[in-house]
Order: structure tokens, then C-alpha cells, then sequence
């Protein structure tokens, strides 16, 4: 089973919430709090753009998201699938900071484009978790 971020246990969510596919579908169809991205922002900082670029929104609005009960299950979906991705990439170092730092350098296998870029949309996050999916089972060399 893959760890997931620290800031996901913290806000209450299951261990197996990336796991449990059922789950996870009730919980994008019920919303999660926008607190949650506070909360992802406030452990991860200089992540800011890849949230407001995942939400859609400047950099100045995302503030509007973090009172907001519950998100829209599109905008729930968009939160939580970058931060399964981020729960990936922890689980490969067991580290925050060595999994965000991972996430902003640019891979060769992403054309060496930082996974980071690549978040705002479903299919840019499908090619990271395979990345990162590949890098977890050493299909690397």
C-alpha cells in the first residue's frame, strides 16, 4: 500500500484513499473542504501555481477556495489527483521535501519537463503517476 502525504492523514482522510476506488468516488462526490488546500498550501508552500493552475484560478483568487464547504466534485477531484500524485512521489522517499523537489526537476522521462508542469490537466498527471509508478517498481535504468 502507498503512503500518502502527510497533510491527508492530518485533514482526516483514510490510508486508503487513492486505494479504495469506491471511496474515493464518494468523497469527490461529496466535496472536500476547500481547508484542504489551505492546508496542502500551507505544508507545501512554493506549490502554489500548480494548485491555482489545477483550479484554474490566479494566484491572488485561490484565497476564495479555502472557506469554501464543500468544492465542486470537479475541483474536489482536480485537488485530490494532484495530491495523490504528490502521495506518490512521498511514498518513493518516505520525504516531503525530497518528493516536492522530485516533482520540480525536469525528468527525462517527461521530456524534461518537471512533473510539476504537468498537473493541471488528467492526462499530464497520468503520465507523472506512470513515471512515478515506474520509478516505485526500479523500470528505470
Amino acid at each position: 500500500m502507498r503512503m500518502q502525504i502527510p497533510v491527508l492523514s492530518e485533514a482526516g482522510y483514510p490510508d486508503t484513499l487513492f486505494s479504495d476506488k469506491l471511496a474515493y468516488l464518494k468523497i469527490v462526490r461529496q466535496g472536500i473542504s476547500g481547508s484542504l488546500v489551505k492546508r496542502a498550501l500551507d505544508t507545501m508552500p512554493n506549490q502554489r501555481m500548480v494548485f491555482c493552475r489545477a483550479l484554474g484560478t490566479t494566484s491572488n483568487n485561490l484565497s476564495r477556495f479555502y472557506g469554501r464547504k464543500p468544492l465542486s466534485s470537479q475541483h474536489s477531484e482536480e485537488v485530490l489527483d494532484v495530491l495523490c500524485v504528490y502521495s506518490m512521489a512521498y511514498s518513493l522517499y518516505e520525504d516531503l521535501a525530497t518528493a516536492v523537489e522530485l516533482l520540480n526537476t525536469p525528468l527525462p522521462a517527461l521530456n524534461n519537463e518537471k512533473a510539476t508542469d504537468l498537473l493541471d490537466t488528467f492526462l499530464g498527471r497520468k503520465m507523472v503517476k506512470d513515471v512515478l509508478n515506474k520509478m516505485q517498481w526500479g523500470e528505470f535504468t
